[in-house]
């Protein structure tokens, strides 16, 4: 019997760790609920686990989407939670698209980068349905969550 629960301790452990990591992002996105006066539409949540701060432990970002109960529309937020002692800890957040914005479908974990996949408004689309695929590429600094800036693109030949 001693040999049966010490092969279950480490699933034991994970499912804890998982809880663990469910109840602080569950906290982080109560209170930013409570402070903009939004409920959320738990159906749009998704994540993504990856390195983002080079310590080798796998840290979480976390796209989430609060609508106003005062206006119209909905926001999407990435909130980025890293590993330390174990646990996860919301470390920023930021809005990263919404009703009239770019539409967030997905994000991904690479080279300590967040990368968002969206959708954003070419001329002609209807303000409900952007249709031109984007990506946009976020990092932890000191200060939080920062975008990216894309390497400039090089000049056409001159002909």
């Amino acid at each position: 019997m001693a040999i049966l629960l010490i092969a279950l301790l480490p699933g034991a452990q994970a499912a804890s760790s998982a809880a663990a990591d469910e109840a602080e992002i569950q906290r982080w996105i109560k209170s930013h609920r409570h402070t903009s006066k939004s409920d959320e539409l738990s159906a749009a949540r998704s994540s993504a686990v990856g390195d983002l701060d080079g310590d080798g432990r796998n840290d979480l970002a976390v796209l989430y989407t609060l609508q106003s109960r005062e206006q119209r529309g909905e926001r999407r937020y990435l909130a980025v939670f890293a590993r330390r002692d174990s646990r996860l800890r919301y470390r920023a957040h930021l809005m990263v698209g919404g009703t009239g914005m770019a539409e967030v479908n997905r994000a991904t974990i690479l080279n300590k980068t967040v990368v968002v996949e969206t959708l954003t408004f070419r001329a002609g689309d209807a303000a409900c349905c952007p249709t031109r695929p984007a990506t946009r590429r976020y990092r932890m600094g000191p200060h939080g969550l920062s975008p990216v800036k894309e390497p400039a693109k090089p000049a056409p030949p001159v002909k």
